[in-house]
Order: structure tokens, then C-alpha cells, then sequence
């Protein structure tokens, strides 16, 4: 009797005095139905939009639509519709607030410290087995020690060393696209091929590994374990769920989870005896050194955790933004041909380097484009 009462408490009674509460201080938004929140009628209108969006795509094969916030994320536009840039809704009973003002996040920003942004427990409960304790989950003065010991990694002379791996990386790619086309091969699979090759890039040029030696392998399991949260993400913030409504997936998202971790401390124990210091000046030599920096350094499980961060988001976020702007480009012809043109003045014929980059100024406005236009 005292853990239902305790159940209801957390699940109905609480969640609602903090709706009427944030309700009271402004901050509308759509009614929440506890203990699932406004989920259920997040999901029925994505299904709307998707059978929508279903209708038109089959009218026209040829349509893309730049509105890209209204089509993946229907039910905040539609919101926001209703209650304006700034409200609230639900996820279980997990309340958050969306913003689409840039003048108030800045506003924000401004007067809140770095360290001090809130970071969910809900969702740091969930992507554990992925992030671990790395830097996208910690908080406070553990967030500024993990970036203290990040930053120089990613000094412009240690990026200048990673474009050499880029640049085989991606040859190896275009030579076996041009092998499928010459073969009559009538379709690539883009998005899947960049992911692959933005995988093997920063295994080689943050960690020291190819794709046969424990980078291939790290990228399948972070691949998969991607697939069973994201599976298990439609209930986030309702209470228990990862126990009752999908237990199975959370257990294989916990095995991947290990999975990855004996595979990074492997990896990182290969490295140690090997000799971190002459050979290497890579992220993975960075981290492994801060570690004999007494307390201020990482520890062991602390490396393995931004091993996992930046292993994932490093490729994933990359192999996105190359994967929109070639789609967005496909679609204009025009700006393909502008693009080529400045390609063959400033390169030629020759290897891209580090040094010509800075002289390739449409290719990097592409990229804005693509971004402006997400």
C-alpha cells in the first residue's frame, strides 16, 4: 500500500502541482495527461503529418521541402502555433521547456555559466550506456575539467594532422563509387557510405585505429546501440518504463553498452603499452596523459567515456551535415556547377591539403546553406 501510494505521488499528484505552478508563473503550453504526459498526443500528430506528408510526396516525386522543423518535429510547429515561441510541454511526467526565441536563449545564455546549464537526469539515465560520464552528460566543475583536457586536442595543428585521413578516407570512398556506377549499379547508398567513412576517419585520426583493428567494430556497436535507445526513446520520462514497457531492449542496450567499453579499454590498454607519448598526439594520446595529472586528469572509466562521445558524435554529426547538403545540392543543379568550378581553380588537379582550405570560400558557405535551410 505505501509503494502505490508512493506511485501516485510521483506519477500524478506531483507532475500536476508543478503543471499548475509553471502555469501560474506563464509558462502555457499543451495539457498533460500523466503519467505519459503529452506523448500520446505527440505521437498522434506525427502520424497525421506523416500520412500527410505521405499523400504529397506520392503526387510529386520530386518534392523537398525546406520547412524541415514542421516535418520532423510536427507537433512542436503546431504547438508553437498555438503558444507562441516559449512553452511547455510533457514528456512522461517530465517537464520542458521550448524555446524558439533566439533573443531570450541568448538572454540566457548570458546569464547562465556553461557548467551550470541543466542537463536532464531523465535523459542522461537513458543514453548512459552511449555517453557515460563524458562531456555532453557532465555538469558543473567536472564539465570544465573534461573541457580543459579536450580543448588543445583540437588545436589547429592536430586538425592539419587529420586531413591526410580525410582525404584516403574519402578517396577510397569516391573509387568505389565510381566502381558500383561503372558496374551499372543504378543506386548508391549515400547517407550509409558517409556514415561509414566519417566512422573510419575518426577512428584513425582521434584514436589511432583502422577499421580492422577495433574501429569497424566500435562503430557497429555504437551504430546498434543507437537503434535500440532510439527504439526505447518513445516512452522517455514516463516512470518505469524501461522496465515495464521494454525491458528486453534496455538489457541489449546494457550488454552493447559493455560491449563498447571492454572494446575501448582494449584499445586504450594497446595504446599504453605501446607508448602514448612518442608515437601519437591524437584525442586518445590527450586523454590517456591526463590521466597521470594526479586529480585533476581523467580516470580510466572517464576515458573510455569521452572515447564513446566523441567516437559517436564526432562521425554521426559530421556524416549528417555532408549527407543534407549533398541532398540539398542534387536538387540545384546550379550551385553543383559553381561549386566545381571553384574546386578546379584553387586545387586542380592536386590532393586537397590543410593549407587550401582557407582559400575555398563557396564550398564552406554550401555548408551554411544547409544549415540555414535545416
Amino acid at each position: 500500500m505505501v509503494l502505490f501510494g508512493k506511485v501516485v505521488i510521483s506519477c500524478w499528484i506531483l507532475p500536476t502541482l508543478a503543471h499548475k505552478k509553471l502555469k501560474r508563473n506563464g509558462f502555457e503550453g499543451p495539457s498533460p495527461s500523466f503519467p505519459l504526459g503529452n506523448i500520446t498526443e505527440m505521437k498522434k500528430i506525427m502520424k497525421a503529418a506523416a500520412a500527410g506528408g505521405a499523400a504529397i510526396n506520392g503526387s510529386s516525386s520530386n518534392n523537398l521541402s525546406h520547412d524541415i522543423h514542421s516535418t520532423i518535429f510536427p507537433h512542436f510547429a503546431q504547438w508553437q502555433n498555438s503558444y507562441g515561441k516559449k512553452f511547455v510541454y510533457w514528456l512522461g511526467t517530465e517537464p520542458f521547456l521550448y524555446i524558439a526565441d533566439p533573443q531570450l536563449v541568448k538572454k540566457i545564455s548570458e546569464a547562465v555559466l556553461g557548467k551550470s546549464w541543466g542537463k536532464p537526469a531523465v535523459f542522461r539515465n537513458d543514453r548512459e550506456p552511449m555517453f557515460g560520464d563524458g562531456l555532453v552528460m557532465t555538469e558543473g566543475d567536472n564539465w570544465i575539467r573534461h573541457r580543459h583536457i579536450l580543448t588543445p586536442a583540437f588545436n589547429p595543428a592536430n586538425l592539419k594532422a587529420m586531413t591526410k585521413f580525410m582525404v584516403e578516407s574519402t578517396k577510397k570512398m569516391l573509387e568505389e563509387w565510381r566502381r558500383q556506377v561503372k558496374s551499372g549499379q543504378s543506386e548508391i547508398e549515400v547517407e550509409r557510405e558517409i556514415t561509414a567513412t566519417a566512422g573510419e576517419i575518426i577512428a584513425k585520426a582521434s584514436f589511432g585505429i583502422s577499421k580492422c583493428g577495433g574501429g569497424g567494430e566500435a562503430l557497429n556497436n555504437l551504430r546498434a546501440l543507437q537503434l535500440t535507445l532510439f527504439k526505447n526513446s518513445s516512452y522517455v520520462g514516463v516512470p518505469f518504463s524501461s522496465l515495464v514497457l521494454y525491458p528486453a531492449r534496455t538489457l541489449a542496450a546494457k550488454r552493447l553498452g559493455a560491449q563498447i567499453d571492454r572494446l575501448f579499454f582494449s584499445i586504450i590498454s594497446d595504446r599504453k603499452i605501446s607508448g602514448s607519448g612518442s608515437a601519437y598526439s591524437d584525442l586518445l594520446s590527450r586523454l590517456i596523459g591526463s590521466e597521470y595529472k594526479g586529480g585533476a586528469g581523467l580516470s580510466p572509466r572517464e576515458v573510455v567515456d569521452e572515447c564513446k562521445t566523441f567516437f559517436f558524435g564526432g562521425h554521426e554529426t559530421t556524416a549528417l551535415a555532408i549527407s543534407w547538403t549533398l541532398l540539398l545540392l542534387a536538387t540545384s543543379p546550379d550551385w553543383q556547377t559553381i561549386l566545381r568550378d571553384e574546386i578546379k581553380e584553387v586545387i586542380g588537379d592536386k590532393d586537397i591539403d590543410f593549407s587550401m582550405l582557407s582559400s575555398l570560400k563557396k564550398v564552406p558557405f554550401s555548408f551554411f546553406l544547409s544549415f540555414f535551410f535545416t
